[in-house]
């Protein structure tokens, strides 16, 4: 590829200790039908396995090799710095995040790019199918969202369909999105330092940012679902506190984050909705509490599902207003009680 070309579409994919998987993800994008300039943003996070020599091998080796670009964080950073690395070095017209152990279609990048153009998308979202590590098909909550075609031009078009009732419409990850760089440059979008989740903390100060969408029914993503993963507790027979910790903490951002959306038409739903997310991870971490150590206190769960927004606001609402004010009163109530009721409704909802 000529220097003076411009890169169309940068796939950053940040990498550690990934030397089993590595390959097929890397194969899958240079092997991609897309017939325009890309170029593979591999950001090694000093990964202590042979991740990098394998990268390093299809540089060398692959007929596009020269598309890989390989830079090396100073030390382990983790997924979010490597991610912020993409986004410095990046030189495409868009960005497309991958996980170094998921891969994405053939044709992905070119029906991605079919539509970004079409409808000038700041952001264009495929469909995701979830596989474990041999390729077979495996649910998984957000793995398998089945989108429909939909284009959403407009102020808020996006952020409403994704708020649409309390039921998930759209994923809240990073990846398999096609990213135009301007966009992500203009807002001055950056991945925030956390253990992980940090796709979903960025998806969520991105959302309603986005004015111009579009959704497409094609899967052109390949989630793989690890044994022993952080996102498959019930494989695991150990769990540190601190990891639940980390997920109250970033749960807690977004619940925090609702207050910015009071003037939106969504508010009310976005309110039940990430009250939702927050339950679900506090039911997760009962479930496989006797895998947690130190063990969490009825208080640290209490205090996760503290609902955002005040009561006096909450009897002014018009949708939802019974759920809302049941999760404002599961956080109010002392911790003993609240944990009660959750397990009694996480029981009934086949949770716990």
């Amino acid at each position: 590829m000529d220097n003076n070309e411009r890169y169309i579409i940068s796939v950053g994919i940040p990498v550690y200790n990934v030397g089993k998987y590595i390959q097929k993800c890397i194969l899958s994008v240079l092997n991609q039908t897309f017939a325009g300039a890309f170029e593979i943003i591999v950001v090694d996070d000093q990964s202590p396995d042979n991740s990098i020599d394998i990268v390093k091998e299809l540089q060398d080796l692959h007929p596009k090799g020269n598309r890989i670009k390989i830079f090396m964080q100073p030390n382990n950073m983790g997924c979010w710095a490597a991610r912020n690395k993409v986004l410095q070095e990046a030189k495409g017209k868009y960005l497309f995040f991958l996980d170094a152990d998921d891969y994405i279609a053939p044709d992905a990048l070119e029906k991605l790019y079919k539509y970004a153009e079409a409808y000038d998308a700041e952001a264009v979202y495929g469909s995701v199918f979830s596989v474990n590590e041999k390729g077979e098909h495996i649910s998984f909550s957000q793995g398998d969202m089945k989108l429909p075609l939909k284009v959403l031009i407009g102020k808020d078009k996006l952020a409403s369909f994704a708020n649409l009732n309390t039921h998930p419409t759209l994923y809240n990850f990073i990846w398999n999105v096609l990213l135009r760089k301007d966009f992500i440059s203009k807002n001055n979008l950056q991945f925030k330092e956390t253990r992980f989740a940090d796709d979903i903390l960025f998806e969520t100060d991105m959302q309603p940012l986005i004015e111009k969408a579009v959704l497409i029914p094609d899967e052109t993503y390949f989630y793989v679902i690890r044994e022993g993963s952080l996102s498959n507790f019930q494989k695991r027979q150990h769990i540190e506190r601190s990891e639940i910790e980390q997920y109250f903490h970033v749960y807690t951002y977004i619940k925090e984050q609702v207050r910015e959306l009071k003037s939106k038409q969504y508010y009310e739903t976005r309110c039940v909705k990430v009250m939702k997310y927050m339950f679900f991870i506090v039911c997760g971490a009962i479930h496989n509490h006797d895998k947690i150590a130190p063990k969490l206190t009825n208080t640290m769960i209490r205090d996760a599902m503290k609902h955002p927004v005040g009561f006096s606001e909450l009897i002014r609402f018009k949708r939802y207003k019974a759920v809302n004010i049941g999760f404002w009163l599961i956080g109010a109530l002392p911790p003993v009680v609240s944990v009660f009721i959750i397990k009694a409704i996480g029981r009934w909802k086949h949770l716990i």
